[in-house]
């Protein structure tokens, strides 16, 4: 009898044991069927992202500016007038940046699809004088003073007549720059000054028909 109990009691004991391990087995199975499948749908998302990335960076080439449309000379370049392209045969001078071309004046005519180079863009606009002021080109007599000039500098511009007899033109100029060697050996190097204004026409027709001399102020 007391064996029939035991067998009894361990009757369930042993069922219980075979249906949890069944339901074990087939949540399991389960689970591992949805895993794969958050992979798969993970790694489908990952592809779709690559393929619809920008490919700009893995093109060849380096990054050029290229003209969208034909523009005259002197014409001012706009944002919408160029575009930036790549080109594995890069010109030299060419501009990549397009902070580097809008707003300038164009120094030639150009086509759509060209290349844009720093040759096809206008010089940039001089010295600024200064309100009330004129730049002005001279050529001191003392072709040794000018290296004794510098930008920012103050000095009186000078008319010396045949005789030797002086009229002072304009008591305070600026320098503004001062011309480099010049390459055919011509030691009178021009020095732009920045003149007031009313004195400017009287400077610039003494500087070619008479004598300019400066002094420091």
């Amino acid at each position: 009898m007391s064996s029939q109990r035991r067998s009894a009691g361990l009757a369930p004991r042993w069922r219980d044991r075979i249906w949890l391990a069944a339901v074990g087995r087939r949540r399991g199975g389960r689970a591992s069927r949805v895993a794969r499948r958050a992979l798969a749908l993970v790694l489908v998302v990952i592809a779709g992202i690559i393929a619809l990335g920008p490919r700009r960076a893995a093109e060849p080439g380096s990054p050029v500016l290229v003209l969208t449309r034909d523009l005259p000379i002197g014409a001012t370049i706009a944002g919408g007038d160029v575009d930036v392209g790549r080109q594995t045969a890069v010109p030299d001078g060419a501009i990549a940046d397009p902070a580097t071309a809008v707003g300038r004046v164009l120094a030639g005519p150009t086509r759509r699809g060209e290349v844009l180079t720093d040759v096809r863009l206008a010089g940039t606009v001089g010295p600024d004088p200064g309100p009330g002021r004129v730049a002005v080109p001279v050529r001191p007599a003392d072709p040794a003073i000018v290296d004794l000039l510098g930008a920012g500098m103050h000095v009186a511009v000078i008319a010396v007549d045949e005789d030797g007899s002086a009229e002072l033109l304009a008591p305070d100029a600026v320098v503004l720059s001062i011309a480099t060697e010049s390459a055919r050996g011509r030691g009178d190097r021009p020095v732009v000054l920045a003149v007031p204004a009313e004195t400017a026409d009287r400077i610039a027709a003494t500087a070619l028909t008479g004598t300019i001399a400066v002094r420091f102020t």
